[in-house]
């Protein structure tokens, strides 16, 4: 049932706040990649203590897609940083081709390709994986926090029960950014369901209104009458200044077009996660300085925020 359109108090919002999001589909599936990656695990060539070479690697690498991943969650390495070093390759000469302002990064699945492809490169990979730790023409240009990481003969073989938490943690940025996804998600389906009842549409992207782009206007993003930011953050990050500056400045944008056009179109901050409650000051000026604030437990009360604002002339449905 819609909860009537009210600016709540930062009380309220402190109190409503979720600081984590519980989505079992998420959850199952990030256990479904650690799932598969333990499988690849238990080949021999990893799981026992047996002294592994570069060749090992190089077969298992060909024979089995995945175990590149394998390999760079047991070192700790992000396929970031080993694209970065794959480049660095390039661009030194131990890879031929080279790199140079009209050459592209080599993205995972590029890399992945090669390797069942090109043997020696195959080859240049697994020697850097297995012992590129004592590779001294990569000291000049590696630091060795990294370097030390490329020394896969130390580490091969640990226990099961250490990879499943390793494997897992290494997934922490998929799982922040698909977790992010989720909440977006519903607020989605809330605006989906105004738009299937009442046929109020709804759009994203920048708008003459604010110098920055809208995650959610309605109806159109030329024309808004209800403009929606959304954050949800679990653990705080840089990026939760930029947010800050970014709601902030666009709820006085909204106020200076309706000063000026006599309009009420109004600004909604969606902000959840614990992350925002370990930001109190910019979480109390996020709830002050919107026409309304809302959280996952106060989603309901977009639609009669919409009702409330939107001009009649959108409406294409009766309810």
């Amino acid at each position: 049932m819609p909860i009537d359109a009210q600016k709540i108090s930062f009380n309220d919002a402190w109190n409503s706040t979720s600081i984590f999001f519980v989505d079992n589909q998420l959850e199952n599936e990030i256990d479904q990649k650690v799932d598969s990656l333990l499988e690849i695990a238990k080949d021999p060539r990893i799981s026992e203590k047996t002294a592994i070479d570069a060749n090992m690697i190089s077969d298992l690498l060909r024979e089995k897609t995945n175990s590149l991943d394998v390999v760079l969650k047991d070192i700790e390495l992000s396929e970031e940083k080993f694209m970065r070093i794959v480049t660095l390759l390039r661009k030194i000469g131990r890879i031929p081709g080279g790199f140079d302002v009209d050459n592209v990064e080599w993205n995972m699945q590029k890399i992945k390709n090669f390797i069942i492809q090109d043997n020696s490169f195959t080859e240049t990979i697994s020697q850097l994986l297995v012992e590129g730790k004592y590779d001294q023409g990569l000291s000049q240009y590696i630091p060795r926090y990294y370097l030390d990481k490329l020394n896969y003969r130390e580490i091969q073989g640990s226990p099961q029960a250490a990879r499943r938490i390793r494997y897992k943690g290494s997934l922490i940025g998929t799982y922040g950014g698909r977790k992010g996804y989720q909440v977006e998600k519903k607020v989605k389906e809330k605006l989906e369901e105004v738009k299937d009842k009442y046929g109020i549409p709804y759009s994203k992207g920048r708008s003459r209104f604010i110098d920055t782009d809208i995650d959610h206007a309605i109806p159109i993003i030329d024309d808004p009458w209800v403009i929606i930011m959304c954050s949800f953050q679990e653990t705080t990050s840089s990026g939760q200044t930029t947010k800050t500056r970014d709601m902030l400045s666009a709820y006085v944008k909204v106020i200076e077009n309706n000063s000026r056009n006599r309009e009420n179109r109004v600004f909604v901050n969606f902000i959840d996660g614990g992350g925002w409650l370990a930001r109190k000051r910019d979480f109390e000026r996020l709830v002050s300085q919107c026409h309304y604030f809302i959280n996952l437990n106060y989603l309901d009360m977009l639609e009669s925020i919409i009702l409330k604002h939107v001009p009649t002339k959108y409406f294409n449905n009766s309810a």
